[in-house]
């Protein structure tokens, strides 16, 4: 089973901490102002922001939201050549019910998607053995209330369940030998495909605190606990991608991975998040609000692969290095302009996003800009929302992302010091149903 494995110890590093994926802001009013709500949110997704906020909610409420991510990725090469990922959009779907018990505690459950990410890329893109395609999906499940202690003060608490899909394949380049003729020199290589699947759970809380602390200012607070998901010897399934027409490859292939039960340990992981914001509403038509927020992904464990084999060709593919925390900050504006319609819009900036060099196809390492824009029709609570969003990365410069055959080396890649450049945004859009009963 030599050089069996060249490759697979790239199989999970694509969805590892791409930081995207906890972007997933939720409800219209949330995607609306890019989640910068933390200080002033009223509503059901305050549920996901701030549990706190459930306690300015006086009535029944259901909403259900549907968003479109359009996501948007490619690589260009040192020649000028674009290679891009399949532009396949994702589908979140959420809701959230309030349910008063008494005039001072509001109850509430939600249905949330903060992780989705699925990208593809095409067969002939040169970083194929670095990253092809993934799938990655968290599910959350949320209790909690909102406690209104007085006029100026809250408290809110939930309860967070989560479950997170992982699918996953990559490419690995494999040789054949001449093991019909009987003297096993190599002859050639072929692309095999290898695929994990798997589902796992855990559970969380979020803390929140509202406080009006001058007739026209509010202060919000927010604390998310981690998840960790740990994928424990998931097995490997492959699938053999070039059409060789020799007997020889096809007996490689069988002997190699016929009947093979290898399997892969790692762990994923969703940072804790704390979050601070400060809302200002200078007139009654006017709501502006500021927001910082930080993922503690220094807290995480370094990122290590385990294998089944014990095969001088499998390299750790592990990192001695741990993150920086993350930060996020910006800005949210609401306007009411009728009693019924209010237009909302904001602004959010990351900067350095993904703390490591020479990173991976899939993770943007750059600088992170949101802009996003919302429209609310709402009749005593009743009616729509409308929001959509542009996020964008800075383009940057990588080199060692595309790879070369070398029969010789060992592992059979080379990793030449070329340069490319990766270009990254995503566009949504975002229709909510508010009903109040």
């Amino acid at each position: 089973m030599k050089k069996l494995c060249v490759g697979l110890f790239l199989l999970f590093t694509v969805f590892a901490f791409s930081n995207d994926m906890y972007m997933i802001d939720q409800g219209g009013e949330g995607i609306a102002k890019s989640g910068m709500v933390i200080a002033s949110t009223n509503s059901g997704i305050a549920l996901y922001y701030n549990p706190a906020g459930l306690s300015n909610v006086s009535t029944k409420n259901l909403e259900i939201n549907f968003s479109l991510i359009l996501p948007n990725l490619s690589y260009s090469s040192q020649d000028g050549t674009k290679y891009d990922a399949a532009k396949k959009g994702n589908v979140p779907v959420s809701f959230f019910y309030t349910y008063p018990f008494t005039d001072k505690i509001m109850f509430g459950i939600g249905l949330t998607t903060p992780v989705f990410k699925n990208d593809q890329w095409e067969n002939s893109f040169p970083g194929r053995f670095f990253a092809s395609q993934y799938e990655v999906r968290t599910n959350e499940l949320s209790v909690g209330m909102g406690y209104k202690l007085n006029e100026k003060i809250r408290f809110g608490f939930s309860l967070d369940c989560d479950s997170t899909y992982l699918k996953y394949s990559n490419f690995v380049k494999s040789p054949y030998y001449d093991y019909l003729g009987g003297n096993n020199d190599l002859i050639g290589y072929f692309e095999v495909k290898g695929e994990i699947d798997d589902t796992k759970t855990d559970a969380g809380f979020t803390l929140g605190l509202q406080y009006d602390f001058l007739p026209k200012w509010s202060l919000g607070l927010t604390y998310k606990s981690s998840r960790d998901f740990n994928f424990k010897n998931v097995p490997v399934k492959f699938e053999q991608i070039t059409e060789v027409g020799f007997l020889n490859a096809e007996e490689s292939f069988k002997r190699l991975f016929g009947n093979l039960n290898d399997s892969l340990t790692t762990k994923f992981q969703i940072p804790s998040q704390f979050g601070i914001g400060i809302s200002y509403r200078p007139t009654n038509r006017w709501l502006l609000e500021f927001d910082f927020l930080q993922l503690n992904t220094s807290d995480n464990d370094v990122i290590n692969f385990d294998y089944s084999l014990n095969n001088d060709s499998i390299r750790d593919r592990g990192y001695n290095e741990k993150w920086d925390d993350m930060t996020l900050y910006g800005f949210s504006i609401e306007y009411v302009a009728t009693k019924r319609i209010h237009i909302m819009g904001a602004m959010k900036y990351g900067s350095k996003v993904i703390p490591l060099e020479d990173w991976h196809p899939a993770i943007a390492n750059g600088d992170m800009f949101w802009i996003s824009l919302g429209l609310s029709y709402l009749t005593k609570g009743t009616g729509f929302e409308f929001a959509m969003f542009f996020k964008n990365y800075k383009d940057y410069t990588v080199s060692g992302q595309e790879y070369v055959f070398n029969p010789i080396a060992e592992g059979y890649l080379d990793t030449p010091d070329y340069s490319g450049k990766y270009d990254r945004n995503f566009v949504g859009f975002t229709y909510s149903y508010c009903i109040r009963f």
